[in-house]
């Protein structure tokens, strides 16, 4: 992205938690709303890694120099790994140290994307799977909302997989947590849109799921030659574009749910999947 491409500022004063924001479509989601004015809170898996989220905050800060416009808005990221107990409580305590304790957006990215194949299956897997995909974005919207964190109108959006409804042998763990994750949605959009008094605090929130196709992320391209010839003669055919997503492809459809003009959308499941998955 360019300074030239830097869009309107409709995102100035907010605060976003984005899980795995140092690359894919974790990063690509942070230069979308870093480039509106938004504040990032990024998170990466280890200390090694918060380099690349240092860089984006130069990379951002350069466009806005370049572009003649004052940037009011800042990113800092933080090691929070999503298999690790204390993660929800690493990110509240970091948005207390950096944000004076506000969000207005989460986007809960990162994930276990192991593979879980049928009559393989270990019970070591399946609690790893089930830790990141489901019981860490539930424990991380709970700590937010514990802490009352979330302002009014903000917004909860979970990534899931075209898996939640393309099947595949060699994944059953992570298709039924993606699964799990847009049922969450549907929940935290009925509780915190402002029906229950216990949540008025954070009234008019709205929580979404987008369902991400076959997508260039660098765990895609890495996969084995036949993997991936696999994954295209199985999606492709599908698709009504048949092409790779790319990050933007699918950060745009998050951004367009951060906006303002997304207010009502709420409990529903957004394919960014070039038509793979036609959801209606």
């Amino acid at each position: 992205m360019a300074p030239s491409q830097l869009r309107g500022q409709d995102l100035t004063g907010k605060v976003a938690v984005i899980t795995g924001a140092s690359r894919g479509i974790g990063r690509a989601t942070a230069v979308n709303l870093a480039s509106r004015g938004c504040s990032i809170l990024g998170t990466c898996s280890s200390p090694q890694t918060i380099h690349f989220i240092d860089v984006l905050e130069n990379e951002i800060a350069s466009w806005y120099k370049a572009a003649n416009q004052s940037q009011s808005s800042k990113i800092r990221g933080i090691a929070a790994d999503i298999f690790s107990p204390t993660c929800a409580q690493t990110i509240a305590d970091a948005l207390i140290q950096h944000f004076d304790g506000h969000v207005d957006i989460f986007v809960n990215n990162a994930s276990d994307s192991s593979a879980g194949t049928l009559g393989e299956l270990t019970v070591e897997e399946i609690q790893k799977s089930l830790v990141g995909n489901v019981q860490t974005p539930v424990l991380i919207v709970d700590e937010l909302v514990k802490r009352k964190m979330f302002r009014p109108e903000s917004r909860i959006i979970y990534l899931s997989s075209i898996r939640s409804r393309q099947p595949w042998g060699e994944q059953l763990i992570y298709a039924a947590g993606k699964s799990a994750g847009e049922s969450l949605c549907r929940t935290w959009s009925q509780a915190f849109g402002g029906r229950d008094e216990k949540f008025a605090f954070m009234a008019g929130t709205t929580a979404n799921a987008v369902t991400v196709g076959l997508t260039q992320t660098d765990s895609v391209m890495m996969c084995p030659p036949d993997t991936l010839e696999g994954f295209k003669q199985e999606f492709m055919p599908l698709q009504s574009i048949p092409r790779f997503g790319q990050l933007e492809d699918v950060s745009d459809v998050i951004g367009m749910l951060c906006s303002r003009d997304a207010r009502w959308i709420t409990g529903s499941v957004i394919s960014a999947s070039g038509g793979g998955i036609k959801i209606g």
